[in-house]
């Protein structure tokens, strides 16, 4: 990627649209009206009510259950009708609960440069995060960061991770984000 296409792309993370595909839990949403220079409608993220119960359940499981990757992954393995797999596949991969517990999509915030380019964690100085909430959270910051591996190099949590949840709930029923 050029220097040029990720500054534009960052100037887009920070005001808070989707550039990606949509994380597990959620779906892109077409907003109305706006799209880029070449005409592409532009995207916010909106949870997905199947698939972003099964969010909260992972990351609820590794941050107060404890459970490792392994058993996550046979956890969801075992009832395939309750917690879909991803796309098309027919079991859960390993990597894609790894990827989701460490995706800070799932804060309410959009995020890219979280990665480099050996899959590590970069330092959180050099993430590109959206400047305010950008979409409803299907978990908190302090459950995000409880679900965190201590093996990682994530150390220091971006002060503006730590403000409110932005839409506390996954639908509109109030029910209680675990």
């Amino acid at each position: 990627m050029t220097r040029r296409s990720a500054e534009a792309i960052a100037v887009l993370i920070r005001e808070g649209w989707n550039v990606r595909h949509p994380p597990y839990g959620y779906a892109a949403m077409t907003v109305t009206g706006a799209r880029s220079r070449h005409g592409t409608p532009r995207t916010r993220l909106t949870p997905d009510p199947r698939r972003a119960l099964v969010v909260q359940d992972v990351f609820y499981w590794r941050a107060i259950t404890g459970l490792s990757v392994e058993h996550i992954t046979a956890r969801l393995d075992a009832d395939p009708g309750r917690y879909p797999p991803p796309g098309t596949h027919t079991a859960w991969p390993l990597a894609a609960v790894e990827t989701m517990l460490t995706d800070v999509k799932y804060t309410g915030y959009q995020a890219t440069g979280t990665r480099d380019e050996n899959g590590a964690f970069r330092p959180v100085e050099q993430w590109v995060l959206s400047d305010q909430p950008a979409h409803r959270a299907l978990v908190t910051p302090a459950l995000f960061w409880a679900a965190q591996d201590p093996v990682t190099s994530v150390r220091r949590i971006p002060h503006r991770l730590l403000a409110p949840v932005h839409g506390s709930t996954a639908s509109g029923d109030e029910k209680e984000v675990r």
